[in-house]
């Protein structure tokens, strides 16, 4: 598989044996309390308060639980709740990512978001209610792939250098969860990274991109 960089200049690939990009998980929190007047918080249960813990909680997940070698991150990225300024609300609802290499962080994490968020919600007299998609493994470049995929670009006369880790996804792991394989970067050119509205392609790309596809496939056939 074959991915666009602008990390790097026109006839230089990225290439790395292992992890390249993250696997993928979506998770939604709803915590349910009891709503009251804020002038009276003893009448009810604040779910505000719980999601709010649970964010705080949820960080320490990757730092206290997981190997400090191994990237990884749990990103709370939208909070709802409530409608107006002196009303606790019943419920709170929050949704985020998570992205890690290993097969075994993920698991790991996905059992701490539910642990924390079922806790906090405990802790405070709520509940809390949990939903979780998920997406795509990290890649997973096997090493004779990986060095196939080097000595057909050194025979094409492209600069390889190794790949960085990233915690983007990639659905190309999909197919590397049936079948052995590796996933490339292919230089465009130095830009703002890909999805920025600056992001730019150098079209000279285009012709050593797909001489470099062409030549892999021949001499994949050849070596099957």
């Amino acid at each position: 598989g074959l991915h666009t960089s602008p990390l790097y200049d026109v006839g230089t690939l990225g290439i790395r044996s292992g992890a390249v990009t993250a696997s993928v998980d979506k998770f939604t929190v709803t915590f349910h309390g009891k709503g009251t007047h804020a002038a009276h918080p003893e009448r009810g249960i604040d779910p505000i308060v719980m999601a709010a813990s649970f964010v705080t909680a949820a960080q320490s997940i990757v730092s206290r639980n997981i190997d400090p070698a191994h990237p990884g991150l749990v990103s709370i990225t939208h909070i709802e709740s409530g409608n107006t300024w002196n009303v606790i609300p019943e419920s709170s609802w929050l949704e985020g990512t998570v992205r890690c290499l290993t097969a075994e962080d993920r698991k790991l994490i996905k059992k701490r978001i539910y642990e924390l968020a079922e806790g906090q919600a405990a802790s405070f007299g709520g509940h809390a209610e949990l939903t979780w998609y998920a997406g795509p493994p990290a890649t997973d470049n096997t090493p004779d792939w990986t060095d196939f995929a080097i000595e057909v670009a050194k025979e094409a006369e492209l600069d390889v250098v190794p790949a960085p880790v990233n915690l983007a996804g990639e659905d190309f792991a999909y197919y590397q969860e049936e079948i052995p394989g590796v996933f490339v970067l292919v230089g465009t050119g130095k830009s703002p990274a890909n999805h920025n509205p600056k992001f730019h392609v150098d079209p000279a790309a285009l012709g050593p991109a797909a001489r470099y596809m062409a030549r892999l496939a021949v001499e994949a056939f050849v070596r099957l």
